[in-house]
């Protein structure tokens, strides 16, 4: 990954005008490697943009997220009962929902792919109420745009990998790593190839399409007794 010196200088050397120069320099930015506080923490609508932009940038998104719903996928009431779960005002909440269901547009645009993966036992997780969830099940059970797969380690699975938190990898460029108090962005190649590995073997254990969509379905159902 370029470093924001070696966008600025390449910009001056090609003379790029002066907006193309802002927007890779924020490129950049984002894609610099270090650590930043997780969404659950204040600054969350900052985090919310950020990720946006490396997003909008990216041809293909993966993610794993073993223990809630890939915030791509989340419903506005779903994503409100996780970020209440942290220290925002009731003002910056509203705000980093409002930006989490903002980046959901780009599902289904041309030029990007999304593979999100999560497993049953995140959707055990009750956020909010059984009928919060159940709305939660019934949009992971409806059908995808095209670019968007989306797939479910079902409950009795046995493992080949044991990964113990979260991360979205983009491209081949870079991983976000969600942490219990911060995020951690990184570069460096070989930890993007540990995380493509990791990420290539859980896809085995996971169910995709329709029958993926079974298993939210049932999850669906069962909340419902639960309302």
């Amino acid at each position: 990954m370029p470093t924001p010196k070696d966008v600025a200088t390449l910009a001056e050397i090609y003379q790029a005008p002066a907006e193309v120069r802002q927007r890779l320099a924020r490129l950049a930015e984002d894609m610099k490697a270090g650590s930043r506080r997780v969404v659950l923490n204040r600054g969350g609508t900052e985090f919310q943009a950020r990720i946006a932009r490396i997003e909008q940038t990216s041809e293909h998104v993966r993610t794993f997220s073993p223990i809630v719903v890939p915030g791509l996928l989340q419903t506005a009431d779903y994503a409100r009962a996780i970020f209440n779960s942290g220290t925002l005002t009731p003002e910056e909440i509203d705000a980093a929902v409002a930006g989490r269901m903002d980046r959901q547009e780009l599902l289904g645009a041309d030029g990007h792919r999304f593979t999100l993966l999560t497993t049953a036992g995140a959707l055990g997780w009750c956020a909010g109420s059984p009928a919060v969830m159940t709305v939660q099940a019934q949009r992971l059970a409806a059908p995808q745009p095209p670019n968007v797969r989306v797939g479910v380690i079902p409950w009795g699975t046995t493992a080949t990998v044991f990964p113990m938190h979260t991360w979205d990898i983009y491209d081949q460029r870079g991983v976000i790593v969600g942490l219990v108090s911060s995020t951690a962005l990184l570069t460096n190649p070989q930890d993007v190839a540990a995380y493509d590995e990791v990420f290539t073997a859980l896809e085995g254990m996971a169910v995709w399409g329709d029958k993926a969509r079974a298993v939210f379905a049932q999850l669906a159902d069962e909340y419902r007794a639960l309302s």
